[in-house]
Order: C-alpha cells, then structure tokens, then sequence
C-alpha cells in the first residue's frame, strides 16, 4: 500500500512506499544544501553535485528493479531533453576518439551535465517543486556570501589586488563570479508575488533585497559578461501571471535600483564604454590587446578552425599541430593566443566549434536552446503556477546564455555543475506542474 510523501515541506508532491519516502526526501535535502554555501565554501558545489547524482542514481536503479508504478510516462519531449543533456559530453568523447586524444580529465565537467539526466528523471518522478528549494537556499546563499566576505576581509583585499582591483573570491573568478550572482538576483525576482498578504511583503522584501545585492556585487566584479541579461529578464517579467499593478511596481523597483547603482558606481559605465572602445578599436585600428579584441580574434581562430576540421573538430590538438600553429603563429596575436592556450576561448560557442566542430555547434544549441524553448514555450502557453516556474527558467537560461556568448561555462566543474543543477530541475518541475494542471487546472492553475 502506497503511502503520500508530500510532508517534506510540500515539496515532494508524488506517490511512493517507505524507501521511496527516504530516498527522495534525501535527494531534497542535498537539493537544497546545493546553493547554501555556494558563495563562501570552496569545492561545496561539486562535492554536494556529486552526493545528488549518487542519490538519484540509487532512486533510479531502485525504482527499475520495484513494481512501483511510475507517476508520469515519458513521451519524445522528456527524451530529447535527456538527449540535448547528454550532448555536450558525447560530443567531446566523439571528438577525442576521431583525433585519438583521449584526455579523461576533459569529460569530468562535460559528465556533470551528462548525471544530470538523473536530477532531471528524479524531480520528474517525485514531482519535486524545485523552485520551492531555490526559494529558500538562495537567499541563505546569499546571506552566506556577505558573512563569508565579512569574516575573511583581509583574504579578500589580497584577492583583489591579483585581480587587478576587481572584487572576486579565492575559489572563483570575477567573470564567473558576476554571471552567477547575476543568474541568482533574477532568480529571486522571479519569485516575487502580487498577494496582498504580511507574510507576502516580507517574502518580497527578502527576494527584491537579495535581487538588488547580487547584481549590486556583480557590478562590482566589473565583469560585464552577464550584465545583458538584467534588461532582457526585466522585458519577459511582463508575462508573468501577475496584476499589472504588481509588475508595475516590481519592475519600477528593480530599475530604480540599477539607476542607484549606475549612479553611485562609475565603474559600470566606464566598463561598458570600454567595451564599445575595444570593439570600435578592432574594426578600426591594429590595437588587438584588449578585452574585447582578443574575444573577437579567438572567435576569427575558431571560425577557421571549424573550416580546416568542420565535423568533428580538433578536441585538444589545435595548437599541437605544427601546421595550423605555425598559421596562428603568423596571424594573430601572442596575447590572444596565449589565452586561448592557457585560459580557452572565453566563450562556450568558439570552444564548442575548436573541440568538436560542426557536432559542437550542434551540442551548444542543444543545451542552451532546449530549456530556453521549453520555458518560453510554456510562459506563453501555460497556465497558474507553470507560467511562475517557466519565467524563472527564463531567467536562468537567458543569463546563461548570454554569458556563454563572453565566458566558458561549460568546462569549469563548479560552473557547470550549477548550470546543470538549475536547468534540469527546473526543466523537470515545469513538465510535472504543466502535465498535472492539464489533469487537473484546479491543481496547479492560478
């Protein structure tokens, strides 16, 4: 006999026996200490990443050996988006075996997105509301960063002096740390709410103060790899179910707090005129050291690149070749070459193309445009609380997606193990709130 495991704070919203009941209340438990210490532990990301996939892998196994019911049925959607997760790695295997290069310690940050099929089934099989987690363990998240900062004052003055004055983290750098501060205050917003309630106003309060404190941070990183993200989350929040008094207000609110920090930190529009700088310089004089001119010569080096091996790419022998080196030697800069080199492309698409060339292309449009179809798809088409879930998807993946454009996501462990953490649970929560308000609105719609 069945017995309901909804009591996990009404997170877990399926059916299950006793071990079921163990097994996904655990897998709640690490999902939630995912992002706690996510700012101010070094190595907690990926060692908390790896205890989730092994929990979900003993539920997965579990639940293949049980006569245990399933409590959806899978159909083409759920499989193409296990497909587009496994892609990036199967990719880079493909690669590695055509150039006979097999570098195992190339496929640990391509694997996290891989095991996170296991993230995504799980929270598919339990209905587990993922966003309810975030909504929790972000705002300690945060709350963690400052006191980490605070406690560790002198580490972080010397930390910022390697960093030529940009603020950064001993275990993260200023890019990564900006596009994940940023990801996490648009988080935040989208969990706002238009109740006219004590307890709502609070909650509000909380997510627009820690909206404001992360991208405030992030400014102050100065790496502007994410900051796009803010004015284009900021459009889509107008299709959030909401009164329009309440969007209104919210939005005002959030711009009214980028005004201040435009205001009282010169240093973001002085980046962001430095960017137009660097880019007006590359196209109109030989000044190629820059920022924004070594971006734009990596991408000139993947592009010719794709065109010398357009299918299966070069995997890790692109500068070991004496051929193509001794071009890149010839035709671009050392700076730029020396990054490429020894810090990657500085950009998901151009690594994507180098390493495995036509199928890396494909496999960046598979992981970055099937959530952020699925979530635009259902914030326009669905219904009540899907829509709510949808529009937090967005935020995740646009951010997301605009970074990929400047900074490697995908092959730093920590970041990717984030990424895939947030997209695949999110992914899961709005299929489950989606197929469940079909069978019953009254469920799920609002």
């Amino acid at each position: 006999m069945q017995n309901n495991i909804s009591n996990f704070w009404g997170i877990i919203n399926a059916q299950g026996n006793q071990f079921s009941k163990i097994i996904s209340c655990s897998i709640v438990t690490l999902l939630f200490a995912q992002t706690i210490f996510i700012f101010s532990i070094g190595g907690w990301v990926t060692r908390v990443g790896t205890a989730i996939y092994v929990a979900c892998l003993i539920s997965l196994i579990f639940d293949r050996f049980s006569s245990q019911p399933a409590n959806s049925k899978l159909t083409k959607l759920y499989c193409w988006i296990a497909f587009s997760l496994a892609t990036y790695f199967l990719t880079t295997v493909l690669s590695q075996i055509v150039n006979s290069t097999f570098i195992p310690s190339r496929l640990d940050a391509p694997s996290r997105l891989l095991f996170s099929i296991l993230i995504f089934y799980t929270v598919f099989k339990y209905r587990i509301s993922f966003s309810k987690i975030l909504k929790v363990s972000i705002p300690f998240g945060i709350a963690f960063f400052f006191i980490f900062i605070e406690l560790n004052s002198d580490q972080m003055i010397l930390n910022k002096s390697s960093w030529g004055g940009r603020f950064s983290l001993p275990f993260m750098d200023p890019i990564l740390l900006s596009v994940w501060l940023t990801c996490f205050g648009l988080i935040c917003l989208t969990f706002t709410n238009d109740e006219v309630k004590f307890l709502s106003f609070i909650k509000n309060f909380i997510y627009m103060l820690c909206f404001a404190l992360t991208v405030f941070m992030a400014f102050i990183t100065e790496s502007r790899s994410g900051w796009l993200a803010i004015p284009i989350t900021l459009i889509f929040f107008l299709f959030k179910p909401f009164k329009l008094w309440a969007k209104l207000l919210i939005t005002l609110t959030a711009l009214a707090c980028l005004i201040y920090m435009v205001i009282t930190l010169p240093t973001i529009l002085s980046r962001l005129e430095v960017a137009l700088i660097e880019l007006k310089a590359y196209f109109t004089t030989e000044a190629l050291v820059t920022s924004v001119g070594a971006r734009m010569e990596m991408g000139a080096i993947a592009i010719k690149a794709l065109s010398l091996r357009p299918y299966f790419g070069w995997s890790e022998t692109l500068f070991s070749d004496p051929e193509i080196a001794s071009y890149l030697t010839k035709t671009y800069t050392d700076h730029t070459l020396f990054l490429a080199k020894n810090a990657g492309f500085h950009s998901d698409i151009y690594a994507s193309m180098v390493r495995s060339g036509a199928l890396g292309i494909f496999a960046y449009l598979a992981t970055f445009l099937t959530p952020l179809f699925l979530f635009f798809f259902l914030l326009i088409r669905a219904s009540g609380e899907v829509k709510n879930t949808a529009m937090t998807g967005l935020a995740t993946i646009i951010t997301c997606i605009i970074a990929s454009i400047t900074v490697e996501i995908l092959p730093y462990k920590f970041s990717i193990t984030i990424f895939s953490y947030l997209i695949s649970g999110l992914m899961a929560q709005a299929l489950w709130e989606n197929q469940l308000s079909k069978m019953n609105p009254k469920r799920i719609g609002g």
